[in-house]
């Protein structure tokens, strides 16, 4: 929908921004003509299988019908995508060409689309096939030069060794994008690990710590990991000149020199070491190893010692150690003010955006400035608390920072914590680096400050209860520990399970699943050594105790004034997002996770809905029958049914707007409304995966209320908004940084409203925004997220947790599409708080 008004107008001040924006530049007269390129294996017999050409061998391709006819195809004059788009400076031949790739015979197809002009980039709605070329067109350059993944380009000039193999690289992310003020290059700085390039066997040694030698053989835990660490990854081969990539799949069954096979050419059975020796004139030194499985259409293993890993392969950060993640954090992490020159050098540098012969083809560039915006910096609500004598009063929260109100006075309303205990897994660490719990030390500690917020505690937990980190690594193990802890020795239900750990554990996703799906069990978890730290116990255990009360069906902290345009009549807000699986993963289901508000006029109890659907599928596919849960539930509670809803949607990209009203709205609506109850419905997407960052001006620190750094100004303050100039001329959106980036560059959240049946006024969608961040349970400081779309997240989440504890059980009978329900017990709690 358009926006209803020229942009909001209501703020505490304005604010002159910078943003990592950067104008395009264009001939008028210029023209791109778009051409589609189909590419398939030529069969050469009926036997022979068509198989999908793979996104590699497309580039290669393509790479050799160009240098073969060089003439006809100035690759200086070419885009490509990378999948069946070419984008010309030129006029190109059509019809169909034959390729010999290494043997292979391709058939590649060309085909004239359509001829776009540059002078439709006046026009306030630029064609989408315009700024798809024109993205392909200004990365074109760079990938040439640099390692391209996904849409960003990193360079091996600039390189941070995290060890076990791993480095981390730092590269440009681009993407056009049509804005108020034209076409703009959203340039930003990014940095990800990636796996060093080189021979597997040192691959293995680094990460691994596995020595080899020429009578080196493999334990069965060995081989286990060594299968884990190379699945899936691409490797190349040294004993062939060709420079093709493989997959790994897996490992052999039998070490290199008992593998026998059939040579077709020889028509008979060879040895694999007798068959490298006479075919490419080379020994086998590790005989003892299995081979990499490298097939795809036909058998292919290759010893390891001939198999290199490929330049430019992403290693998953979930993956990292905590080490590794820190180290990474702390380069990424740079100070605003520094991001902003790096952007600047990289936006000028040789190899930059637009500054290769291609684009000067096309006869397009961008300015060398960011572009200049005035934002606007929101009023903080007005908070609602008690005080240590139990009265309520009102608190202005200054640059959003509330943390010292939360922590000093009382939650706004604790509960009754009368039986609870503790399940130290610390009790018996797995080494002796890890520090036991402190047992007496954190209990006398948590009671106070629980006591301190107003939750009425018993001074001693029901029972302590020792365990060792061993029982999580086992489920049925750690079943039987939980289910001790169930209730007290009075035979009282657990409210709360306390569980220490010694550090980080993969048992926690089976803890948690556990106590949730199976025994109704409540859990806070801590770690042992961040619990034992006398100097910032009030910070760690004050976080607790939020988190605690949420938990129990407390509250921590309420907005003193109503929500624009929802006080009048009961109203629900909705939070949806769908968690997917990592890129590797082909098979596991996609989890989605709807959340609700369930008491008004204060929002800010939810209760949530999880369930699995297909995998790496968007759209909620069941949305509608967990609104429909959500709402009874509502009604059960209020004894009235919400007439206002306003749903919030998280992980969608523009493409995806129309799947959200055509179907998902259209789902809920269909599964809600009824001849006597029709409530009215808008539509928010909150959008986090984008490139914007907003810079303040050296002038504004003086008056930004922000901490100054070492390193001169930091972040904009909280409330900070943009809605002109940046913003997509087209639609009712706008960018706010809701949060104290008190580390690196804060990230504006971008809020488009796609569907409005209330009314909203930019200044009240925006207040309404901002004033919900500050009621975010486990957080004394307002978040960077609505928290409808940030509890969704949590529950998408866990719900991920839930099915890989459950494919540890390695059940027969486990159905990949379904998830365990939650318990009674929790299933209406912030469990996931």
């Amino acid at each position: 929908m358009r926006r209803p008004d020229r942009g909001g107008s209501s703020c505490a001040r304005t604010l002159d921004l910078s943003v990592n924006h950067f104008l395009i530049t264009y001939n008028e007269k210029a023209v791109i003509l778009h051409y589609l390129i189909h590419i398939k294996p030529r069969t050469l017999a009926k036997t022979e299988k068509i198989y999908e050409v793979s996104r590699f061998e497309k580039l290669s391709i393509k790479n050799e019908l160009f240098r073969t006819h060089q003439k006809k195809f100035p690759p200086s004059s070419i885009a490509y995508d990378g999948e069946s788009n070419l984008f010309g400076a030129v006029r190109l031949p059509t019809g169909e060409f034959e390729v010999d790739l290494r043997g292979r015979k391709f058939v590649v197809g060309i085909e004239f689309k359509k001829k776009i002009e540059l002078s439709h980039l006046r026009d306030r709605s630029i064609p989408g096939e315009l700024l798809q070329g024109l993205n392909v067109i200004v990365r074109e350059d760079s990938r040439k030069q640099k390692i391209a993944c996904r849409r960003n380009i990193y360079s091996t000039n600039r390189a941070f060794e995290l060890g076990r193999g791993i480095t981390a690289l730092l590269g440009l992310q681009q993407t056009l994008a049509s804005t108020e003020t034209g076409p703009e290059l959203r340039v930003n700085y990014s940095i990800t690990p990636f796996l060093n390039p080189g021979p597997v066997l040192q691959f293995l040694n680094e990460r691994l710590g596995l020595p080899f030698d020429e009578m080196t053989q493999l334990t069965e835990s060995e081989r286990s990991a060594v299968k884990e660490a190379l699945n899936g990854l691409q490797v190349t081969v040294t004993h062939r000149r060709s420079k093709e990539k493989f997959t790994a799949l897996g490992l052999t069954s039998l070490v290199t020199e008992k593998i026998v096979f059939r040579d077709d050419r020889l028509d008979k059975e060879v040895n694999l070491v007798d068959y490298y020796k006479n075919r490419y004139l080379i020994e086998i030194k590790f005989r003892r190893l299995p081979c990499l499985d490298l097939s795809k259409n036909q058998m292919n293993f290759v010893p390891m010692e001939f198999c290199e890993l490929v330049e430019g392969q992403r290693y998953p950060r979930d993956r990292l150690r905590w080490e590794e993640e820190r180290a990474l954090r702390q380069v990424a992490s740079v100070h605003p003010m520094r991001r902003k020159k790096m952007i600047i050098e990289m936006v000028h540098a040789k190899d930059g955006p637009c500054r290769g012969e291609l684009a000067k083809k096309f006869k397009i560039g961008i300015t060398s400035d960011m572009t200049q915006v005035t934002g606007r910096v929101l009023e903080c609500p007005n908070l609602r608390l008690k005080n240590l004598r139990g009265k309520f009063y009102k608190f202005r929260s200054q640059d959003g920072d509330c943390q010292w109100n939360l922590m000093k006075n009382k939650l706004l309303e604790g509960q009754k914590l009368e039986h609870w205990a503790i399940l130290d897994f610390s009790a018996k660490p797995s080494n002796s680096s890890q520090r036991r719990l402190d047992t007496s030390f954190f209990t006398e500690n948590l009671v106070e400050r629980l006591r301190h917020h107003g939750i009425q505690i018993n001074k001693e937990p029901a029972f302590v209860q020792e365990s060792s980190m061993a029982a999580l690594s086992s489920y049925r193990r750690l079943y039987g520990e939980l289910k001790k802890a169930k209730q007290t020795p009075n035979g009282h239900p657990i409210q709360l399970l306390i569980c220490a750990m010694a550090g980080r554990h993969p048992g926690y996703k089976s803890l948690k699943l556990i106590c949730e799906t199976e025994l109704g069990i409540m859990t806070q978890c801590c770690i042992s050594y961040q619990a034992n730290d006398r100097a910032k116990k009030d910070k760690y255990l004050g976080n607790l105790a939020l988190k605690i009360n949420a938990k129990l069906g407390g509250t921590n902290v309420e907005l003193y004034d109503p929500l624009p345009r929802m006080s009048d009549r009961p109203f629900m807000l909705i939070g949806a997002d769908v968690n997917h699986p990592p890129c590797r993963n082909t098979t596991s289901p996609s989890i989605a996770a709807v959340v609700a508000t369930v008491n008004y006029p204060q929002p800010h109890k939810y209760i949530s809905r999880v369930r699995c659907q297909k995998h790496r599928v968007e759209q909620i596919l069941e949305l509608g029958e967990m609104c429909k849960e959500l709402v009874e539930r509502y009604a059960g509670i209020n004894g009235v049914r919400p007439e206002k809803i306003v749903y919030f949607r998280d992980g969608v990209s523009d493409g995806q707007f129309d799947m959200v009203l055509n179907k998902e709205l259209k789902d809920l609506k269909s599964s809600i409304e009824t001849d006597q109850y029709s409530p009215t419905i808008t539509v928010v997407v909150a959008q986090k995966r984008h490139h914007t960052r907003l810079f303040p001006f050296l002038k504004d620190v003086s008056v930004s209320g922000q901490r100054r750094s070492k390193n001169g100004i930091g972040n904009v303050p909280p409330g900070t908004v943009v809605d002109t100039g940046i913003v997509d001329p087209l639609a009712f959106n706008f960018y706010l940084c809701s949060h104290f980036g008190s580390l690196g560059a804060s990230k504006p959240t971008h809020y488009y409203v796609l569907h409005d049946e209330h009314g909203f006024t930019s200044d009240e969608m925006q207040k309404l925004i901002y004033d919900l961040c500050f009621t975010f349970a486990r957080c004394t400081k307002p978040v960077s997220l609505v928290p409808p779309v940030y509890y969704a997240d949590l529950v998408a989440y866990r719900g991920r947790l839930y099915f890989e504890g459950l494919s540890t059980r390695r059940l027969t009978s486990f159905d990949h599409a379904v998830l365990p329900q939650l318990h009674e017990r929790v299933e209406n709690g912030m469990f996931y708080a």
